[in-house]
């Protein structure tokens, strides 16, 4: 009974993907700032006690009993906003979000780092070899200058593949009086766009239209590797969160002077650290949202009866149709005959009745 109540428990807080690690964000903060303010820490001057904290009689154990129950709720609480955390932390921050003012120099920011990124990675890196009669000091200098040339050229190519390209999209919108663009305000919005873009563009699909309807044909082995790199951007971005309000609360202890005014640097540190293990966790999720499309791309036109094309041009114009049939909002029409964008219906074959595939023998 007790192993049923705890499957039905697990099923009702998430199922499989529910962890100690989807509460222990909002967990830590709760609990060591409450441990801090009982030890006495945010006394300038006065002495860290620990063994205040510790229950002192049955009235602490029960009020000790009823907090740790209290900051598991929250962390339980907290966990349904996961995905706008993520969403706050990737740079979507339209009005009436507080951060709306930054947004358009964050990614202005953005936009010179890449472009001087793309500007270093396409710089040459051979030079000239040294006149004859050059000394081996010469040569030496010179192979090292090389490496150091190539050094900076790969860091450089590293930082232009976490932005999206967003030049064709910058042009068609600047024709129509507009300024969108793909970039965000933040590393972790860019890395996830350009996973995005990179994963249907090169083959006429925009993935946040037609993603939906690819997700029921993704196989289960992807569908899993999909769920984890997910849940572990979304567990490292509520762990950079946390600790940055915990740097936040922890702050008045700088006025300490003493060993405990290094606390909200340390939360600060962790809460970068994550961040940039959410980054580098974007980047695996990119490509396996191209994984997605280069194998189930087919799968799209299929479900929806029409043939992908013998040659990838067909394929490309299909899929740019489907994409716009399906974007929200578009009035582009379904003509009975032909089909979408002037391409017949493929429907399945339906084997004739009394045949075993119908009969079941």
């Amino acid at each position: 009974m007790l192993a049923g109540l705890v499957e039905a428990s697990t099923k009702a807080l998430g199922g499989s993907r529910f962890s100690l690690l989807n509460v222990l964000p909002a967990t830590v903060v709760v609990t060591t700032v409450t441990v801090l303010v009982r030890a006495g820490a945010y006394s300038p001057g006065g002495p860290v006690r620990f063994e205040r904290v510790l229950p002192e009689g049955e009235r602490d154990a029960v009020a000790l009993a009823l907090f740790g129950l209290a900051a598991l709720l929250c962390g339980i609480l907290v966990r349904p906003f996961e995905t706008a955390l993520v969403q706050l932390l990737e740079g979507y921050w339209a009005s009436p979000s507080p951060l709306a003012p930054l947004s358009r120099a964050a990614q202005e920011r953005h936009r010179r780092r890449r472009d001087d990124a793309k500007i270093l990675a396409a710089t040459p890196v051979s030079q000239p070899a040294p006149a004859g009669g050059a000394t081996l000091r010469d040569m030496a200098h010179e192979d090292r200058r090389s490496s150091r040339a190539r050094r900076r050229r790969a860091r450089a190519e590293s930082v232009r593949d976490a932005y999206p390209d967003d030049g064709r999209l910058l042009d068609e919108n600047l024709k129509r009086g507009t300024t969108e663009t793909d970039l965000m305000p933040t590393l972790l919005g860019n890395v996830l766009k350009r996973g995005e873009r990179l994963a249907g563009d090169r083959y006429g699909l925009d993935m946040m239209v037609v993603f939906p309807r690819v997700y029921p044909y993704i196989s289960e082995r992807l569908h899993t590797a999909l769920a984890r790199q997910f849940e572990l951007i979304t567990s490292t971005a509520s762990l950079s969160i946390s600790f940055a309000l915990l740097s936040l609360a922890t702050t008045p202890l700088v006025a300490r002077l003493d060993v405990w005014s290094a606390v909200p640097f340390a939360a600060a540190a962790v809460s970068v650290l994550a961040y940039r293990g959410a980054v580098a966790a974007s980047h695996g999720h990119g490509r396996l949202l191209a994984t997605v499309f280069d194998v189930h791309r087919f799968d799209l036109a299929t479900a929806m009866h029409y043939d992908p094309g013998e040659t990838a041009q067909e394929q490309h114009e299909l899929n740019v149709n489907i994409t716009e049939f399906l974007r929200p909002g578009s009035t582009l029409p379904l003509r009975e005959e032909p089909g979408l964008g002037g391409r017949a219906f493929k429907h399945p074959e339906v084997p004739p009745a009394g045949s075993p595939t119908t009969d079941g023998n």
